[in-house]
């Protein structure tokens, strides 16, 4: 790919994607058109039509990443600010948003982002734990570990608040921020619970928005690191060995029209303050309401106002976990599906330019192409078409060879990564050497080819679903490793495995001679309950780490502030108490709680007689009937606390 223009690059991309398609569609044309089309064929030529375009675009990105870096093509062509003596003009807000998360897992990352920073000799940053937790034991325990963090970094800039109303979640929570702290500040960086990042890379990314006025965000692609159940392990080797070769293909084609990723990017802070704000939906969830995949709306946003967005695939010094079973994974699609499918609404907005409303069709396609493959295969399953025989031996072959593009297509993206790990020895070493490398790739892929009917079926649902007027809640995600047990995987996933069974009945029973074709597909749905059970286990992903099995750069090389954040989280952890009890019982506890409620007042919407029933329930100590909500509002409010304490 030569180094030319972006203009250039986009058109040979479109050209070459709508190329492979357009002769994939026409070689199934001439096959199904021979008698004349019914109406099923057609149908299955305008499925396979989108299905083929979008595998061929997939196939065609990664061909351009992998290119780009054998060329050495300037995917981030932004010069940053020279480093002089490691004071930085700018000041940069690091958030931490969170919202009922492991409070010791929070701040152990908040201390190592710290630490790194320290130990880079970086100034300049600030931290905030911003908090939207709704649990009363979760909002007193987040004050105690600040108090506790505060102590040991007496020197240290760090901060929190705890909101008292959680109106639009984590993008209400960063507006929240930026309407009552954000003139302090020039960026902030924006951050998940189980986020990591280093101080080189902060002080980097600060660099380049200090010496590059027009860019309004720079994304630090994420390395998936710190689980160790063997789904975890399994992703966090995929990302490893593919993400960058798909993640160079995104920047060359982006250019400055990028996109955000919700967290571990640096944003400047007068771009979103003046152009970040999201609006309400009008109608009711799923479709209307808060919109909950805030990043890519933000990014288009942004981008309207005539900011540039940058990818900078070869930062480093980005970390996130993944999540630690297909369930939770699942779990967190279904939100993600919802999200996405609201930007249906947000494609037409006046002004959004047109690379913005392509990064939210292809976030909505993601999820719309299972229920596409889906429908195909049914269609082709009662037609017999393309997997029934054929009468004619051409057409046979004709089918054989559209079916092998389709695997080429699909399959090709990942050798070609492989082929780019594979021509550096270090990154060759750092994944276990070249045979821990190859077998782990085999086994990635065979669970690959299992995996993916389970995310049809799911996806499907969920699309289904949102098109019949179900919305989804927000809970927080499981950071933890965990076995999931049996019984539980059984209620959650025996659906897969009787739509596996039917199928194959049927196939059996009506198309015999066509069951092969639907192998994978069937083997993936028929094991769905094996499949997620096992890939729970912690103690198999060890047993396949201590085999050199899907091993990564953080497991084998030096990672300064991934190992600070698990030292810190080793250590004895606040004994499991009823923390919101402490409020009425300890002094101490009862005089920082006040004291950032004097800071951050909560809103009076509960009534006083209200509020007087629950103080006199607290101060006999008879609280067994209290719910959440009373628990809020009796800590919520100083005389009510005065009124019941025995501090």
């Amino acid at each position: 790919m030569p180094d030319g223009s972006l203009a250039f690059r986009r058109w040979l991309f479109l050209l070459l994607t709508l190329s492979a398609t357009a002769a994939a569609v026409a070689k199934l044309w001439s096959v199904l058109q021979a008698d004349g089309l019914t109406l099923g064929e057609t149908l299955f030529l305008f499925l396979f039509a989108i299905l083929f375009g979008w595998i061929a675009s997939a196939f065609w990105l990664a061909l351009f990443g992998a290119v780009a870096r054998l060329e050495g093509l300037r995917l981030l062509p932004l010069i940053p600010a020279p480093r002089g003596d490691g004071d930085l003009k700018s000041r940069t807000a690091i958030l931490m948003p969170v919202y009922n998360e492991d409070v010791a897992r929070v701040f152990a990352s908040v201390q190592a982002i710290h630490d790194s920073v320290r130990d880079a000799g970086e100034r300049g940053f600030d931290f905030y734990i911003l908090s939207d937790s709704t649990d009363p034991d979760h909002w007193i325990s987040e004050e105690m570990a600040w108090q506790q963090l505060r102590r040991a970094l007496p020197d240290a800039n760090i901060f929190y608040r705890h909101r008292h109303r959680n109106a639009g979640r984590k993008s209400g929570n960063i507006q929240d921020f930026c309407e009552n702290w954000g003139s302090l500040y020039d960026y902030m960086v924006v951050l998940d619970a189980d986020s990591l990042m280093t101080g080189e890379t902060l002080g980097a990314l600060a660099r380049l928005m200090d010496a590059n006025p027009r860019a309004g965000l720079i994304q630090a692609p994420a390395q998936l690191v710190g689980r160790h159940s063997l789904f975890a392990r399994i992703q966090q080797f995929a990302a490893s060995v593919y993400g960058p070769t798909f993640t160079a293909g995104l920047a060359a084609l982006q250019g400055p029209d990028g996109n955000y990723w919700g967290h571990n990017a640096i944003i400047r802070m007068r771009a979103f303050l003046q152009h970040g704000g999201l609006p309400q939906l009008p109608g009711k969830p799923p479709f209307g309401g808060e919109i909950m995949s805030h990043d890519f709306v933000e990014a288009a946003f942004l981008r309207r106002a005539g900011w540039d967005i940058w990818l900078a695939p070869d930062l480093g010094g980005s970390f996130e976990e993944p999540p630690p079973s297909i369930y939770d994974y699942l779990k967190r699609d279904r939100r993600w599906a919802q999200g996405n499918l609201q930007h249906a609404r947000i494609l037409i907005a006046q002004g959004i330019r047109l690379p913005s409303r392509l990064h939210m069709a292809m976030g909505i396609m993601s999820y719309l192409a299972s229920p596409i493959w889906l429908l195909m295969l049914v269609v082709s399953a009662l037609s017999l078409v393309p997997y029934g025989a054929p009468a004619q031996a051409g057409d046979h072959a004709a089918l054989l060879q559209l079916a092998a593009a389709t695997v080429i297509l699909l399959y090709a993206p990942k050798l070609l990564a492989l082929g780019m790990i594979l021509r550096e020895p270090l990154a060759v070493r750092a994944h276990g050497g070249i045979g821990a490398l190859l077998r782990s790739a085999f086994w990635e892929s065979l669970f690959a080819i299992l995996f993916a009917p389970v995310v049809m079926l799911a996806h499907s649902w969920y699309v289904l679903t949102i098109l019949l007027g179900i919305a989804t809640g927000w809970g927080p995600q499981a950071r933890n490793d965990r076995a999931l047990p049996l019984g539980f995987v059984i209620r959650r996933y025996w659906p897969h495995t009787a739509v596996g069974m039917g199928g194959a009945y049927l196939l059996w029973r009506f198309a015999p001679d066509d069951l092969a074709w639907y192998t994978p597909l069937l083997a993936g749905l028929l094991l769905a309950i094996p499949l997620v059970r096992l890939t729970s286990s912690l103690r198999l992903g060890m047993a396949a780490a201590r085999r050199g099995l899907f091993l990564i750069p953080s497991e084998t090389v030096k990672l300064p502030v991934l190992e600070r954040a698990h030292r810190l989280l080793a250590q004895p952890a606040q004994e499991t108490r009823n923390f919101r009890r402490l409020v009425l019982d300890d002094a101490g506890v009862q005089s920082l709680h006040l004291t950032l409620l004097q800071e951050s007042p909560p809103p009076r919407d509960t009534p006083p007689e209200k509020l007087a029933e629950l103080a006199a329930a607290a101060k006999r100590r008879d609280t067994a009937g209290f719910s959440r909500a009373d628990w809020i509002a009796l800590l919520s409010d100083p005389n009510s606390i005065a009124s019941a304490s025995s501090a």
